[in-house]
């Protein structure tokens, strides 16, 4: 991959925090859009309907899709965990707590996908990794405990699937970087919602038989389009675009903003008050993170080992 060397910083960081902000935004656009088309319902749409914008980008851009059976077989099951399990794990989960807690449960992934590369030997053991490992853990764990749920609307069950769904995403960045590295991304990031959108199908396509597409509101549709357009398809490509422009540890650090977003919108528009065990949970998932980063700037190697793909599709 080429290094882009004249584009500004200040761009590149542009590009970050509107990344953030698209998926701070998501997380209480999605909770509003599960009260009326069932979890399952919506992974598989906005895979789908993701799938069919990529694909168009693709034909209009000129570039082909890779052929060969090897990649293409690595591809379906990269998608497994990055996009089919991860939607619909993400959507189950988050319509079982709030937007809160998925936030800073998801902001563990840097560390989770530190963690699997430790294990699968794709980085190197240093103390700094797990410490970090441990911390981002520990902080996790106060946030989706059964004794840290505060309110109406967070349930240790609902935070447990979207921790399932974050260790799922970290697993995909491991195991398919090597293979993503070598090729086109928006090629590559149009197959992996192709063949997530086939899996959906399966496991989410009964949900359909039971859903009355005509009684959901012309703002709840608005709602999808704009998880579809943004948290999506404009948060991978924007990613993906700054990852071949400055390091993956830099990447990673911009995912702090994903928590205070949602956790701010949470307040003032659905009344989520965070309690004592969320507040200390993040803190520690913030320390975790940021001495993986420290850790592996300071050790020539990033959180993810090189670069990764985008830190998040929740």
């Amino acid at each position: 991959m080429m290094a882009h060397t004249n584009t500004r910083p200040g761009t590149v960081h542009a590009a970050l925090v509107a990344v953030q902000v698209f998926f701070g935004i998501q997380y209480l656009a999605a909770k509003v859009l599960l009260q009326e088309i069932p979890p399952p319902v919506w992974a598989l749409i906005r895979v789908v309907a993701a799938a069919v914008l990529l694909l168009l980008l693709v034909g209009f851009s000129g570039r082909r899709l890779p052929r060969e059976p090897s990649v293409l077989w690595r591809l379906a099951l990269f998608s497994v965990f990055g996009v089919s399990m991860n939607q619909f794990l993400f959507v189950n989960g988050l319509d079982r707590t709030t937007p809160g807690h998925a936030a800073i449960i998801m902001t563990g992934i840097p560390v989770a996908t530190l963690a699997f590369g430790i294990l699968l030997g794709r980085e190197r053991w240093r103390a700094v990794k797990g410490v970090a490992v441990t911390i981002s853990l520990a902080g996790v764990l106060l946030v989706i405990g059964p004794g840290a749920v505060e309110q109406p609307g967070a349930s240790w069950l609902g935070d447990l699937l979207v921790f399932t769904n974050g260790s799922f995403y970290a697993f995909f960045l491991v195991i398919s970087k090597s293979t993503l590295d070598r090729l086109d991304s928006l090629s590559a990031t149009t197959l992996l919602f192709v063949f997530g959108s086939v899996v959906l199908i399966v496991l989410a396509g009964p949900s359909l038989a039971g859903f009355d597409i005509g009684a959901v509101s012309a703002r709840t549709w608005w709602l999808g389009l704009y998880i579809v357009l943004f948290p999506t398809v404009g948060a991978y490509l924007l990613t993906v675009w700054a990852l071949a422009r400055v390091e993956s540890s830099l990447v990673a650090l911009f995912i702090y903003l994903q928590p205070l977003i949602a956790t701010a919108l949470s307040v003032a528009l659905l009344g989520e008050r965070p309690g004592a065990l969320t507040i200390a949970g993040a803190a520690l998932v913030f320390l975790g993170v940021f001495v993986a980063v420290r850790g592996g700037r300071r050790g020539g190697s990033s959180v993810s080992s090189g670069r990764p793909r985008p830190p998040s599709v929740g």
